[in-house]
């Protein structure tokens, strides 16, 4: 083997070990350490003390049964549509009172559209039916022993249905697949033993029959096979309008497979006769239909539907006031007889607040009678504002302690979306136990600006001292409303301008979330705007009279609200980001650090400090953790994560507040009981690399475990001019540099640490 190829070969394998490195989460790297806390302060609305306010909110729930802690007892799973987080709760001592658990979310299976549990395999253990980016259906075997909350799954991936075709036709398998808006029922519907599929078919309007042959084939528990046998599912029909017509099929062999809005439904045995009766509902109705099955009445060969009632629940209260419902059938109670709950099927736009209703089941589970309890159940004991909420610390009344703004579209149903509220929170609590309470829903009369999507924040816009207001709207317009009180006294925020910028922001470039930072140290704030491409773009102040702003970059620091998409070739970032970007020094040390809310349901940390914006900084994953039976980083809260921090306890760590997309807020604070201490350990060696090298664009300086502390990065040409500079923090795993606009050539980084040593790494520039 050659020299060279030795040489490249040990390169490859440092590049490898520093990587695998970096993916692992390594407490050592971070200086912050900061967990969600579900119940962090008191909030209080009106005398109302909210019980537990931090959970989140609620948009689209699903509400599935799942014994969770091996108590052999059905706790609940609460899957939202709208953002694709799952809610696992506890039940406690078999009664109707449960107990948020996040520490059960990383366990269970990742999901999308719904999250149906089910047994499958007839084990005595449920398992889960969830659907694929691509709508294709993927089912997780519960493998958890019997007794114990250690969950364990096998991932099946996705499934295939068999055509049923006559002999002379060759057997053909198709992807299980669903629409995204649909709600299928997975239950055993012919009474069989095993497991049957019922969805509806958008393009003939009926509903088709998947149904498992494992018990008809004599397969064991642990094999089985879905086939098509009925496209017309109880022999009817809907229209257009939302009606039904009975006795009617569009196809002319009923049970002939085909290759073919929205529809959610249910079953339940509501006449105890044996078969199950069927409950619907359709995008852009408000209500259910009730169709009775005739199967066991006529002694029919098919399930057949012989009656509707487009009132449902009878009885009772009607569910008809919100558009697209589902329901659920699960005991709520605890008495071991099934209820019901009904929440809206939509991702969006939606009834948002009073939209979870409960209704107990007073008869049997094939018999039932239902009677409305409430209309808010679990989002009674939790602060739900709607969805999109956005909050700010700022001292309103000024009396020296943070208050807490959020702006909410307040819910759909209400304000269709086209006027955002402001909610006031006022601290009345001390300067080191926070108390908060909801006195104002409206602040500022807000909503007559007819805002949305708002993302309020706060600085010094012009100077004199006081905190003026911001508000990032739909459009990518960053709204001013300027302060006149002066620095200390309760805020007097007047309207100045719905776009202060000035700035016609391009197609991707709308959801502005803005943040005030000076980055350049000359007195003026400049500003900082998080889009929805996942971008954050910096505009420098030029001049305060008149505001003046210069367009900097696109591209600031690096950060990113993106994911990183690896399954498609080549590899590239999702289109959208929904970044929202926050400066704070939050740990007291004397640094300002980046954190930067994304569209998918965490944080991301940049250490901004002393790095010029062109760096494209790596960011920190260790400083978040969610409470788990492990801890481990970067919790995922939902969507559409809003930052906010500020210290309320006295003990110089910030304390942080986090809006979410389906309307609540979540909170965190830090475990470190004092500031803490940086750069204490002992260095060993500088092994870093340098990749890609050489390159035409963008090079990646990224050190080894071995190599702790902070770092000094200088750059020179072959003249020793100094061409580029820039540092590493102690917490700081590599930093990206730009490299395009410099002449090709050869360069030498020289890296230097806090006791001296250096290390040098030669780069080759590209034409």
């Amino acid at each position: 083997m050659s020299k060279s190829i030795c040489i490249f070969t040990r390169m490859l394998k440092k590049i490898a070990l520093v990587i695998l490195f970096c993916m692992a989460s390594h407490e050592g790297w971070s200086q912050f350490h900061y967990r969600l806390n579900t119940t962090g302060v008191r909030v209080f609305d009106g005398n109302f003390e909210i019980e537990n306010p931090f959970w989140g909110g609620f948009n689209s729930p699903q509400f599935q049964p799942f014994d969770l802690n091996g108590d052999k007892s059905m706790d609940v799973i609460v899957f939202d549509r709208y953002d694709s987080k799952i809610l696992p709760f506890v039940r406690l001592n078999k009664s109707d009172i449960f107990q948020y658990a996040p520490e059960y979310t990383a366990r269970l299976p990742k999901g999308l559209y719904y999250f149906k549990t089910a047994d499958l395999n007839a084990d005595g253990e449920m398992d889960i039916f969830t659907l694929s980016e691509s709508s294709n259906l993927l089912i997780y075997i519960n493998r958890t022993t019997p007794g114990s909350s250690n969950l364990k799954f096998q991932d099946l991936g996705p499934w295939y249905y068999r055509n049923q075709y006559d002999s002379t036709q060759p057997i053909q398998y198709n992807p299980l697949s669903f629409s995204k808006f649909d709600m299928p029922e997975i239950s055993d519907i012919d009474g069989d033993g095993d497991l049957d599929i019922l969805s509806y078919d958008q393009g003939n309007y009926t509903y088709r029959l998947f149904k498992d042959v494992r018990i008809e084939k004599g397969w064991n528990r642990d094999t089985f096979e879905f086939q098509i046998m009925d496209i017309c599912f109880g022999y009817f029909n809907e229209g257009f309008d939302n009606s039904i017509a009975l006795g009617e099929c569009p196809y002319k062999d009923k049970l002939k497979p085909r290759h073919t809005g929205g529809a959610s439904c249910f079953m339940y045995d509501s006449d105890a006769d044996g078969d199950k009766e069927l409950v619907i509902s359709n995008i852009g109705f408000p209500r259910f239909t009730y169709l009775e099955n005739g199967k066991a009445q006529y002694k029919s060969y098919y399930d057949t539907m012989v009656g509707v009632d487009t009132i449902f629940p009878r009885n009772t209260v009607a569910a008809n006031q919100m558009t697209f419902p589902a329901g659920y059938y699960l005991d709520i109670s605890g008495d071991g007889v099934q209820d019901l709950v009904i929440a809206p099927n939509n991702f969006s736009d939606v009834k948002e607040t009073q939209q979870i209703w409960y209704y107990k089941n007073k008869g049997q589970f094939n018999k039932p009678v239902f009677d409305l309890v409430k209309t808010n159940f679990l989002s009674e004991k939790t602060l739900d504002l709607g969805a999109r909420s956005a909050p700010v610390f700022v001292d309103v009344d000024g009396d020296g302690d943070q208050d807490l703004l959020v702006a909410s579209n307040g819910d759909y149903s209400v304000t269709t979306g086209l006027a955002d509220p402001l909610y006031f929170f006022k601290n009345t609590g001390t300067k080191t136990s926070p108390k908060y309470e909801l006195v104002d829903k409206d602040y500022l009369k807000f909503s007559q600006y007819k805002f949305r999507h708002a993302i309020p924040n706060v600085g010094d816009v012009d100077g004199d001292g006081d905190l003026d207001l911001l508000v990032g709207t739909l459009k990518g317009k960053v709204a001013y409303f300027s302060n006149t009180a002066g620095a200390g006294k309760p805020v007097a925020w007047s309207f100045v301008d719905s776009n202060y910028l000035g700035k016609n922001p391009n197609f991707d470039e709308s959801n502005a979330s803005p943040c005030l930072y000076d980055h350049n140290k000359d007195g003026k704030m400049d500003l900082l705007v998080g889009y929805y491409n996942g971008r954050v773009s910096l505009f420098e102040c030029t001049s305060l009279n008149p505001l003046t702003y210069v367009e900097k970059t696109k591209n600031a620091w690096g950060a990113r609200g993106n994911e990183w998409r690896s399954d498609v070739t080549p590899n590239e970032w999702k289109a959208f980001g929904y970044a929202s970007p926050r400066i704070y020094d939050i740990n007291g040390d004397g640094k300002m650090e980046m954190i930067v809310g994304t569209a998918y349901g965490y944080s991301r940390l940049y250490n901004i400090d002393g790095h010029p914006y062109s760096d494209s900084l790596f960011a920190d994953t260790t400083w978040f953790y969610e409470k788990k039976f492990a801890d481990s980083a970067l919790p995922t809260m939902g969507s559409r994560i809003i930052p906010a921090f500020a210290e309320l306890t006295g003990d110089t760590l910030m304390e942080a507040v986090f809006g979410l997309g389906r309307g609540g807020l979540q909170w965190a604070s830090s475990l470190n009981a004092v500031k803490p201490v940086i750069g204490t350990r002992q260095f060993e060696s500088l092994d870093l690399v340098l990749f890609p090298n050489p390159s035409k664009s963008m090079v990646t300086v990224q050190r080894a475990e071995s190599t702790p502390g902070n770092l000094s990065l200088n750059i020179y040409n072959l003249q020793r001019d100094l061409v580029y500079k820039t540092h590493l923090q102690s917490n700081e795993k590599g930093v990206g540099i730009p490299i395009e606009t410099w002449s090709s050539g050869v360069y030498w980084v020289k890296i230097t640490n806090d006791e001296g040593k250096t290390a040098n790494l030669k780069l080759v520039k590209l034409p």
